[in-house]
Parts: C-alpha cells; structure tokens; sequence
C-alpha cells in the first residue's frame, strides 16, 4: 500500500471543566468528549521521497500534522517520508477539533503505510507529544478527558444530535483561556455519566463559555438564536467559536436549523467508529 485515505471528523466536548492554571503552564480539564459525524477533512497519506504537507490553511511546517510526523519520527528512531494532502471541511477555529483531527488522521496513515504497527496506546503517546486534543482523535468515539486532556478513560455516549452555528468572530484558544485567567474560578465537582436528552440539556457544560462570550458577546447572539428556534440548550463547542445546540435526534437537529435565518449552521450526532473507517487505523483507498 502507497496511499491511504483518512476522514478525520470534528468532535464536541459535551462536558467541559476547567481548573485553574497549574505549575507546568497548563490548566488541567475534565471533559466529556465525542466525535461527530458532519462536516469531516479528508487526509490523503502517500509515501514519498521526502516529507510535505499541503493543506488551504496551515501549509507545510504550520500545520499539526508535520509536529505529528516529527513526533512519530521521534517515537519509531528513522524518518517516515510522507506527503499529506488536506481537503478541509472542519472549519477553522471553531472549537471543533479540525487541526488535531487531521494530526491523528495523519499518525493512523503512516503507522498503517509504513507497517508500523503501533499499538493504540502507544499511537496516544505520541499523540499526547503534538497537542492535548489529538490522542483523542486516535481512537474517537466517547472519552473522558482529564490533565491536559490526554488521557483517556472511555465513556458512555449519549443520544443526542446538534445543530451547530458559526458566528463570524473567530477566538484564539490561548485569548480565551487568557480570559478565564482573569475570571473567578468555576465551581470545582466530577459529574457521573452524561444522560441522554432530554436530560443531557441540564447536564453539559464549557467552563470556557464565560471567556469567550467576553470576548465575542455575538457569540450569546447564536445562543439565543438556537435555543428559540427550539433547541434543549446552547453549548459552546470547546473554545470556540462555534455554538451547538442540543436535540434529541436529528430530525429535531433538523428543525431547529430550519428555523434559523442569516447564519451557518448544520446537524450533527455521534459517530461510532468501526474498522472499516478506522477504529485505530483509518480507512484506505
């Protein structure tokens, strides 16, 4: 095999606590974390005389896909030369994990292209070296999150859909976090695990939904927005700056982007992952 072709799709955090700034820099979280199906990148991996990534965003040595190679070089001591081809459809600083799906997508690739054969642990490892959401993205499905947010614990996945908006303002995660710095910190409590609808609604929550609607007050605009047009709750979609709205199923989903005007939204449930597209590895063509 010379070539393989990967969906790396979004996910939500259903659940997110953050703590305060710790020694090392880092704020430690606990977060309740699912893929999506929906918009989804397609990461194309193929052998090659020397290393390149080509994305419409973050070309090249910006992208987290070659911190991702640079770490799996690292891991395995020789150099995998591979290029990477990214179609985006995640968009781009929306919370939904775009860039850390793509890193993951593209370490399932070459693992698979090159015979590596790396556990999914291991693979987590690496993961773990490039960014805090990226071991998710290895294996998806439903997670719970904690340290940084890699490590992993599996988790029970709720029936839920959403509608998800994304308003014009774009945050940077390090702005937002910047701005729970100077907040009061949340109340600090473990929840059990996350009910389906119409209970999930009461049960989310984004410690991060306070900075960044500092930040970007239009983001309280899409809130508002969802839930009148019939949706559960409005849930910020990690950082930012897309806003979810929680359904029961997807024809509710449905229509409470019908029931939207002059904004982009789409629906989105859980994605449950099988060998064929991926379970550790991905899927190839």
């Amino acid at each position: 095999m010379d070539d393989l072709t990967v969906r790396a799709r979004p996910k939500i955090n259903l659940r997110l606590a953050v703590a305060p700034v710790g020694d090392d820099g880092y704020h430690p979280v606990r977060s309740l974390m699912v893929e999506l199906d929906g918009p989804v990148d397609t990461v194309r991996v193929r052998r090659a005389s020397s290393r390149s990534v080509a994305s419409p965003e973050a070309p090249g040595r910006d992208n987290l896909c070659w911190a991702a190679l640079d770490a799996l070089e690292r891991r395995v001591g020789r150099e995998l030369p591979a290029a990477v081809e990214i179609e985006k459809g995640i968009p781009s600083q929306a919370g939904l994990g775009g860039g850390s799906a793509d890193a993951a997508a593209a370490l399932r690739a070459v693992d698979r292209l090159f015979g590596l054969g790396l556990a999914g642990e291991e693979l987590e490892s690496v993961a773990a070296e490039v960014g805090s959401d990226v071991p998710f993205f290895v294996r998806g499905g439903a997670r719970w999150a904690t340290g940084r947010g890699e490590r992993l614990a599996p988790a029970h996945a709720p029936r839920f859909a959403v509608a998800i908006v994304r308003p014009d303002a774009r945050l940077s995660t390090p702005a937002v976090y910047r701005a729970f710095d100077r907040m009061a910190p949340p109340a600090d409590h473990t929840p059990g695990d996350a009910p389906d609808m119409p209970a999930l609604a009461a049960w989310a929550r984004n410690d991060l939904w306070p900075p960044a609607l500092a930040l970007s007050p239009g983001l309280g605009a899409a809130a508002r927005a969802l839930t009148g047009a019939g949706a559960r709750a409005a849930l910020l979609c990690g950082s930012g700056s897309c806003v979810a709205g929680l359904a029961d199923d997807v024809a509710h989903a449905e229509r409470i982007v019908a029931g939207l005007e002059g904004v982009k939204a789409w629906v989105a449930r859980p994605h449950v992952r099988t060998e064929e597209d991926g379970g550790v590895l991905g899927s190839g063509a």
